[in-house]
């Protein structure tokens, strides 16, 4: 019993020390006198101080450095503008890129935004594909350019029976990208019409989207690769169904494609008018979106001129009275002597007949 009570004593007067040294520990003694907090306010306020000066004293430098910076390099005439080279594949002149570019000689090269100033090219010109400003230091800009080589016109559906070709037209790239025609339209007479509803409401600049214009432009382009070395053209396209285009050739021939097999069918067509030429007709019509059997009508070749009549030969004994006016002795000698019979010709029509 003894023994125990011991034990809990020794485990007491431990615990007790423990607690002492943990107070010993946690002691915070603050002296809120008068005099402490002015102290205390007074370290504040210098260190405060000197961080505002070494703040302020690096403010001022910075605002030197760039001061001078700003001076050297946008204010010194060393990177003053002064060339301004420019190449074109195409027919874009210069003075109307920098009419939109805004850049002028004399400007700063440094202060000009390369990016801001393609970009409001491209805004005012469609009709250019690729844009390229390199800066050049100290003094020089170079520009170039990369336009839309047209392949075909666009033209409304109220157009149809008068392809419109001129100046202010619209016309229309391999990917279908619009743009207005502005000079020099007669350079681009060769070029298909593609007659189509998008023409009312498309503006400089868009991309086609309606697949009877996409592949319109597409039989347009392999047409005119599959006959660079014939004389046969494309002189336009229309759509009447949503799986169709009626072409018409500079032959007069009315042709119908399909939207979709068109190398197949361009080399059905040239079959047609290889076939025409060897029965020396031409061709009329045909249907090349049918694969077998294809609808074809030939015409005869012999072209001619409806206001001029044709003569057919004649003997005298044809003519009419009225314009015989010879004597009895010339008739009896040329009755007497049949192989001296004089041939003579009138008009008649001059119909051509289809086969």
């Amino acid at each position: 019993m003894r023994n125990r009570k011991k034990r809990r004593k020794g485990k007491g007067s431990r615990f007790g020390l423990r607690s002492r040294k943990k107070s010993n520990h946690s002691l915070n003694v603050r002296v809120n006198s008068k005099r402490s907090i002015r102290v205390r306010r007074k370290i504040f306020f210098m260190k405060a101080l000197k961080w505002s000066a070494v703040m302020i004293l690096a403010g001022l430098v910075l605002i030197g450095a760039y001061r001078g910076i700003d001076s050297f390099l946008f204010e010194s005439p060393k990177f003053s503008l002064r060339n301004i080279s420019y190449e074109t594949d195409g027919d874009l002149p210069k003075q109307r890129i920098l009419k939109f570019s805004g850049i002028e000689i004399g400007d700063n090269i440094l202060r000009i935004d390369l990016k801001d100033v393609r970009q409001q090219i491209i805004d005012q010109l469609p009709q250019i594909k690729e844009l390229s400003i390199v800066r050049d230091l100290p003094g020089d800009i170079s520009i170039s350019v990369n336009e839309r080589v047209p392949v075909a016109w666009l033209n409304g559906i109220d157009d149809i029976g008068a392809e419109r070709r001129e100046v202010g037209g619209v016309l229309l790239d391999l990917n279908g990208h619009a743009f207005l025609c502005e000079h020099s339209a007669s350079r681009y007479d060769n070029l298909p019409v593609i007659f189509s509803e998008e023409c009312s409401h498309i503006e400089a600049g868009q991309r086609i989207h309606a697949l009877t214009v996409i592949r319109g432009i597409r039989l347009a382009t392999d047409f005119s690769t599959a006959f660079q070395s014939s004389t046969v053209r494309l002189k336009s396209l229309r759509s009447e169904t949503d799986y169709s285009l009626i072409g018409y050739l500079n032959t007069n021939a009315e042709i119908i494609f399909g939207l979709n097999e068109i190398d197949r069918q361009i080399g059905d067509l040239k079959l047609l008018l290889s076939e025409a030429k060897r029965r020396g007709k031409v061709l009329s019509s045909a249907n090349v979106m049918v694969k077998k059997n294809t609808p074809v009508k030939f015409a005869n070749s012999v072209n001619r001129d409806s206001s001029i009549p044709r003569a057919l030969p004649v003997i005298s004994r044809s003519v009419p009275r009225a314009l015989a006016s010879k004597d009895k002795s010339s008739q009896t000698q040329n009755s007497d002597n049949p192989s001296k019979l004089v041939l003579k010709a009138i008009p008649i029509d001059s119909g051509v007949k289809n086969q």
